[in-house]
């Protein structure tokens, strides 16, 4: 057995949990090809097996597998702190990679399914306290979009930065219910910068004021998600976030095949909308602030 290999045993149940490779590559695309909308979001990081880069920024894989068959599996960001579960797998699938894990990484943020997330976090968060945005994933194709457009809708720039800035701070302070510190300030302005610079947010201008905001926090040739979603509260109720939502998820389909978005009670408001549907699995999104 590798030194990375352990195997757990019981009259009912028999798991080994290992590190995967890129051996494991066709194993893991069926894994995930099981739910391919909950696990869009791993799919691009799928083809980082591949990939040729430092040890340091690459994540790593590790899997739990009930004999031949691999039933579940993470993704983990050392360097941040971060564990992607799948979609599939059962609880005790994540206990088994939770212990595996353990004493190795302390756990800083997690999102995906509830049953997937809370057995990584209990046992791996190490009793820090930990910010819960309890929500559900919708997503969207080119078929199900509503009539909503906003030509205002535009990329923000680098000069947009002082504005953009606040309507992140708030939108997590709303999504999360407590302010970010300090050192989840300068984290959260650093992700700002990056994305606005890499073209990746969005937003609507008003009355010289920028009154909405969305990112597309990632995207592949499977699709993209968009996050960060917020409307300035004096802006509210006049359908400014239906259109503009809806223009970006035009913009997007126009080249993929689907969107997903994660969405609050006040959110799926809007997504359903413009034509967004979600399942009936609850997600979680776990983060020390960061």
């Amino acid at each position: 057995m590798a030194p990375w290999e352990i195997s757990y045993n019981s009259r009912l149940w028999m798991a080994t949990v290992e590190q995967l490779g890129a051996a494991d590559e066709s194993a893991l695309s069926s894994l995930l090809a099981c739910d391919p909308i909950r696990n869009l979001h791993l799919f691009a990081l799928l083809r980082q097996l591949r990939s040729q880069g430092s040890n340091e920024d690459k994540l790593e894989v590790h899997g739990c597998r009930s004999g031949d068959k691999l039933t579940a599996a993470v993704w983990v960001d050392r360097k941040r702190g971060r564990i992607l579960p799948t979609a599939a797998g059962k609880a005790e699938d994540f206990s088994a990679i939770a212990e595996h894990l353990n004493r190795t990484i302390t756990l800083a943020s997690s999102v995906g399914d509830k049953s997937a997330v809370e057995p990584l976090e209990r046992a791996l968060a190490n009793g820090r306290p930990r910010l819960r945005y309890i929500h559900r994933l919708f997503w969207v194709g080119p078929d199900q979009l509503g009539p909503y457009l906003q030509s205002r809708l535009r990329s923000a720039t680098e000069e947009d930065l002082p504005r953009v800035l606040p309507l992140a701070v708030n939108a997590f302070c709303e999504a999360l219910g407590v302010e970010p510190d300090a050192a989840g300030l300068e984290l959260l302005k650093q992700r700002v910068e990056q994305n606005v610079r890499a073209g990746q947010t969005y937003v609507d201008e008003l009355d010289g004021a920028l009154v909405f905001k969305a990112d597309v926090a990632w995207k592949s040739s499977d699709g993209a998600e968009i996050s960060g979603v917020y409307t300035a509260p004096n802006y509210r109720r006049r359908g400014l976030a239906t259109l503009a939502l809806g223009q970006l998820s035009r913009q997007l389909l126009a080249s993929l095949p689907r969107i997903t978005l994660r969405a609050d009670a006040a959110l799926a408001k809007v997504a359903r909308r413009v034509g967004y549907v979600c399942g009936p699995v609850v997600q979680l999104l776990v983060t020390d602030g960061g």
